[in-house]
C-alpha cells in the first residue's frame, strides 16, 4: 500500500465522520445552509478522491449524492428525513468499503448492485417520481438471485430478499443478529457467511460480530419491517416480483418443508464448512468441541433435542462422525448439503493478508522538543566517555565517584523527559471518540421513542491512543444503558416536572496523572430496593445477603455478571450482558468505574483511566528468598511490628493500623514459598489497599525503590495468578511485579472462602 492510498483511506474516515456530524446536525436544523455546505463539500471532496483510484461502483454512488446534496444547496431539493437518511446511507456504504479495500484493495463484489440502488434512490429524488424496483431477475443483485435460486420453485408469489450485516459491535448493544432473523416470518432461506475474511485463529476477537446473513421471505413488506425496524441501516432489502419466477408456489413449498427451519439450516452448514477447514493438532480439538456446540445449540433451540444428541454423540467418535452426522441432519430436511462444502480441504479459508498500515498523527512542536532531548542524551553519552579516559588515566577513585554520581543522575533525568516525551506522541483527543456518539444516541433514541439531547464538553481532553481507541465499546455500553434504562419516556417525565426531551451528558477532565470520562443522564435514577428485589430474582444474591448490603455495595451489583434491570429482552438491553463489560473494559486499560445515582435525579458513571503509559515507581520486596515487586500507589505504609501485636482470630491474623483492624498474611505463604521467609521476634509489615479494603503483607525487607516499565505478563508468565506484570532490574534480572488483591482472590478461593 502506497502512501497516496493510505493518506487517502485516512482522509476518507475524516470526511465521514464529518459529514454525518453534520447530517445529524441538519436533522436538528434543517434550514442551516452552511451545513448543507460543509455535507456538499464533504461528499465532493470524498469523489475527487475516490476518482484517482479505479473503484468506478464507488465513485458513481458520491456523484449521485453530490448531485442530490447540490440540488438541496440550491433549494430544489428538500433537506428533509429521506435524504438525511439515504446519504447516512451512503456514508455506510463508503465506510464499509473503504474498510474493504484497506485489506484486499478491492471493493467487495456486491459494491456495484448497492451502489446502484443508492444512486438510483438519489435519482428518485430528484426526478420527484418513487423508486421503482427493478421488475426482472436479470437486473436483481447477484446475491438475492442466488437467494431465490436456492427455493427453485417458489413461484407465483411476491418474495423480499434481504441482506442484513450486523454492526461489529453489535454485541455490545445487545442485538443478537440470528435471533433476529428467526422472528422474521414466512422464511424461505437463510445464508449466513463472514462478512470479511476470517483473521487466524489467534487473531479472532469472540466479541466483533463478522457476519452477513443473507435471507428470503414471503412476508408482506410491513411485517417485515416491523420485525427489522431496530437495524433498518444495517439493511439491504430488494423486492423479488412474482412475474420474474416460474414454478409452483411460494407457500405450498415453505409448507412442504415441514420442520425444516433455514436459520437452522444455514448454521448447520456453516459448522460443515468449518470441520472441513485446515486441521492441526492444537486447535482440533477446541475445533470439534466448538462445533458441536454450536449445531446441538442451534438444533435444541429449535425443538430438536434427539439431532442435537445425535450430533453430541458423534464428537466423541471425531470429527468425520460429527461430520456425517450433520450433512445426514440437513439431507432428512431435504437440504442436501453443497458437494462444496463437504469436500473443501485445506486451505480453503482464507485469512487476512498483512496487518493494515498504522498510522499516528504528531504535532510537530512534540517531535522538535524529542529531537532537541535526544541531542542532550548524546551530551551526557559523551561526558561517560570523558569519564572513562579520566579513571583510565588513573584519576582518583574519590572525584569519579562523584563525577559518575552527577551523570548518572542527568541521564536519569533525561531519560525520564525522553519516556515522557515519547509517550506524549501518542497522546490523542477523545474528540475522536466523543464524535462517534450522535448517531447512536439518535439510533437508540428513535427505537425507543425518546426524545433525547446529547451534550460533549472535554473532548479536547487527550490520553494515550491504546486508551482512546479501546475506550468506545464499554462508553457505548453506558450510553445506551443511559438511553433505555436511564431515561423516563416523555409521558412519564411530564409527569415528574421534567423536559420531554432527556439529557446524556458525555464529558471528559484530566485527573492527576489520569482522567475520568463521565456519562451523565437526568432520568429516573437507580432504585436500590428495585436492585435488591431484582438480584434475589435473578439468583445473583440471597435474599438475606442482599438485605445486608448498604446502598453503595446494592447499587455495585448492576455491574455483576447477568444482571440487567430490564422487564424483558429488547433491542438494546435485557440479556445481562452490559455494566460487567464496562467493568472488564476498564480494569484491562488499567482503570476503573465508579458510579452515583438518585432516584428521579439520575445516574453519572465514571470510567477513571490512566492517561499515558506511565513510568511505575515500584517497591522492591523480599520474600521468602525471592524479591517481587509491588506498586507504590497500592502501598499505604510500612511498618514494624513486634509479634505480640499480632493476634490470632478466627480466619487468621490481625493488627491494628492507624485505628484500623487488618488481617495480616505472610507474603511467603501466598506465593507458595512456606517456611522459606524469615523469622525474627519483630514484623516488617506493608499495609496495602486491595479494592476498597486494606490487608498487612509481612514481607522479609524492602530492597529497593525504583521507576520503571511494567510490561504486561505474557507466555507462561500471563498464566500465573497475581502477576500485574514484569520489568528487567539494572542486573538485568527479570522483576515479577505482584498484584495483591489478585493474590488475595487467588488464596481465598483455595480456601473456599
Amino acid at each position: 500500500m502506497n502512501d497516496l492510498f493510505e493518506q487517502f483511506l485516512l482522509e476518507t474516515r475524516e470526511l465521514v465522520q464529518s459529514a454525518t456530524e453534520d447530517l445529524l446536525a441538519l436533522e436538528a436544523a434543517p434550514g442551516d445552509p452552511e451545513a448543507v455546505n460543509r455535507v456538499f463539500r464533504a461528499f465532493h471532496t470524498l469523489k475527487g478522491s475516490v476518482g484517482l483510484f479505479d473503484f468506478p461502483p464507488w465513485f458513481a454512488l458520491l456523484h449521485a449524492a453530490e448531485d442530490g446534496l447540490s440540488a438541496a444547496r440550491g433549494g430544489t431539493l428538500a433537506v428533509d428525513a429521506t435524504l438525511i437518511d439515504l446519504s447516512l446511507e451512503a456514508l455506510d456504504a463508503t465506510s464499509r468499503w473503504a474498510d474493504a479495500v484497506e485489506t484486499t484493495e478491492r471493493l467487495p463484489a456486491t459494491a456495484e448492485t448497492e451502489a446502484g440502488v443508492l444512486a438510483g434512490r438519489y435519482r428518485a429524488l430528484l426526478s420527484g417520481e418513487p423508486v421503482t424496483r427493478q421488475a426482472d431477475a436479470t437486473a436483481l443483485p447477484d446475491w438475492a438471485v442466488a437467494l431465490a435460486e436456492s427455493v427453485p420453485d417458489a413461484a407465483g408469489v411476491a418474495l423480499i430478499a434481504v441482506r442484513y450485516r450486523p454492526r461489529g459491535d453489535c454485541f455490545f448493544s445487545g442485538d443478537d443478529p440470528l435471533g433476529i432473523v428467526r422472528k422474521v416470518p414466512g422464511l424461505l432461506a437463510v445464508s449466513v457467511e463472514p462478512a470479511a475474511p476470517w483473521p487466524s485463529h489467534g487473531d479472532i476477537d469472540p466479541y466483533t460480530c463478522n457476519l452477513e446473513i443473507t435471507l428470503l421471505t414471503q412476508a408482506a413488506r410491513a411485517d417485515l419491517d416491523t420485525v427489522l425496524r431496530l437495524v433498518a441501516d444495517q439493511l439491504t432489502v430488494v423486492d423479488i416480483p412474482a412475474e420474474t419466477r416460474a414454478g409452483a408456489g411460494a407457500a405450498e413449498v415453505f409448507a412442504e418443508a415441514g420442520e425444516s427451519d433455514p436459520v437452522v439450516a444455514a448454521i448447520l452448514t456453516e459448522q460443515l464448512r468449518v470441520l472441513a477447514a485446515t486441521r492441526d493438532a492444537e486447535t482440533g480439538a477446541g475445533r470439534l468441541e466448538s462445533c458441536e456446540r454450536a449445531a446441538a445449540n442451534a438444533l435444541r433451540f429449535a425443538g430438536r433435542i434427539g439431532e442435537a444428541e445425535r450430533c453430541e454423540q458423534a464428537r466423541e467418535r471425531g470429527a468425520d462422525a460429527l461430520r456425517d452426522a450433520i450433512a445426514a441432519i440437513l439431507s432428512s430436511q431435504g437440504i442436501p448439503p453443497s458437494p462444496a462444502v463437504i469436500q473443501e480441504g485445506p486451505g480453503a479459508i482464507e485469512v487476512h493478508g498483512p496487518d493494515a498500515a498504522r498510522t499516528l498523527r504528531v504535532d510537530a512542536g512534540r517531535v522538535d522538543a524529542l529531537v532537541a532531548l535526544v541531542g542532550e542524551l548524546v551530551v551526557a553519552r559523551n561526558a561517560l566517555g570523558h569519564l572513562a579516559a579520566r579513571a583510565e588515566a588513573g584519576e582518583e577513585a574519590s572525584t569519579l565517584a562523584r563525577a559518575m554520581r552527577a551523570a548518572d543522575a542527568d541521564i536519569g533525568r533525561l531519560a525520564t523527559a525522553l519516556h515522557r516525551n515519547v509517550v506524549a506522541l501518542r497522546l490523542t483527543p477523545l474528540s475522536q471518540v466523543f464524535r462517534r456518539f450522535a448517531r447512536p444516541v439518535r439510533e437508540a433514541a428513535r427505537g425507543l421513542g425518546k426524545d433525547v439531547v446529547l451534550e460533549v464538553t472535554g473532548e479536547e481532553t487527550e490520553a494515550d491512543r491504546g486508551i482512546v481507541e479501546n475506550l468506545f465499546e464499554p462508553l457505548l455500553h453506558v450510553v445506551r444503558n443511559a438511553v433505555d434504562h436511564g431515561l423516563e419516556d416523555a409521558a412519564t417525565r411530564r409527569r415528574g416536572g421534567k423536559p420531554e426531551a432527556g439529557l446524556i451528558r458525555i464529558a471528559a477532565a484530566q485527573e492527576g496523572d489520569g482522567i475520568v470520562v463521565s456519562v451523565v443522564d437526568d432520568g429516573g435514577g437507580i432504585d436500590p430496593a428495585f436492585i435488591r428485589r431484582r438480584a434475589v430474582e435473578r439468583g445473583l444474591r440471597s435474599a438475606e445477603a442482599v438485605e445486608a448490603m448498604d446502598e453503595d455495595a446494592v447499587t455495585d451489583l448492576i455491574f455483576a455478571p447477568g444482571f440487567s434491570t430490564a422487564e424483558s429482552v429488547g433491542a438494546l438491553s435485557g440479556r445481562g450482558v452490559g455494566m460487567d463489560a464496562v467493568r472488564a473494559a476498564a480494569d484491562r486499560m488499567g482503570g476503573r468505574v465508579s458510579l452515583e445515582s438518585r432516584v428521579g435525579l439520575g445516574t453519572t458513571v465514571r470510567l477513571h483511566l490512566p492517561q499515558t503509559i506511565a513510568l511505575a515507581r515500584l517497591m522492591v520486596v523480599a520474600a521468602g528468598g525471592e524479591s517481587y515487586g509491588i506498586a507504590m500507589e497500592l502501598i499505604d505504609a510500612v511498618v514494624r511490628r513486634s509479634r505480640t501485636a499480632i493476634q490470632a482470630v478466627v480466619g487468621g491474623n490481625a493488627t491494628v493500623l492507624r485505628g484500623r483492624t487488618v488481617p495480616v498474611l505472610r507474603l511467603a505463604d501466598l506465593l507458595g514459598h512456606g517456611g522459606l521467609s524469615e523469622a525474627g521476634p519483630e514484623a516488617l509489615l506493608m499495609a496495602v489497599r486491595t479494592g476498597s479494603n486494606s490487608i498487612a503483607l509481612e514481607i522479609d525487607r524492602i530492597e529497593d525503590r525504583i521507576e520503571a516499565v511494567v510490561r504486561p505478563p505474557t507466555g507462561l508468565v500471563g498464566s500465573i495468578p497475581g502477576v500485574a506484570g514484569t520489568t528487567s532490574l539494572g542486573d538485568g534480572r527479570v522483576l515479577l511485579v505482584l498484584d495483591p488483591a489478585s493474590i488475595l482472590a487467588q488464596d481465598r478461593a483455595r480456601e473456599g472462602l
